[in-house]
């Protein structure tokens, strides 16, 4: 990637490595990051809970860099919430209602097979 470049990961937290993209961003390579995911996101609570949960060290590695990468200047994480949009959680609200119709009309749709 051009040095100075700055990343944008919208899709999933596992597409990005958290150590190479926190060398790269306190090293200078990357100018700034701009995050919507995590990559071990599952593991946001209290760290605590994490000891006593024997949550595997690979895991608790990453969450550390993740925690690193939340305390830099040049990197913007805002929360994974694409989908709550008034819009977007009426669609989901009358799609359930439709579903609930049909399936008490003995007509179910979106039917998995």
């Amino acid at each position: 990637m051009k040095k100075g470049a700055v990343v944008i990961n919208t899709a999933r937290g596992s597409l990005i490595d958290s150590q190479a993209l926190t060398e790269a961003l306190i090293n200078g390579d990357l100018r700034g990051a701009g995050l919507d995911v995590l990559e071990e996101e599952a593991l946001i609570r209290e760290e605590a809970q994490l000891l006593l949960d024997n949550v595997p060290r690979e895991q608790l590695a990453t969450m550390l860099r993740e925690h690193i990468l939340l305390r830099l200047n040049n990197v913007i994480i805002t929360p994974h919430c694409a989908f709550n949009s008034k819009e977007s959680l009426e669609r989901l609200v009358n799609g359930t209602i439709e579903n609930i119709k049909a399936f008490a009309q003995e007509k179910p749709q979106n039917i998995v097979k």
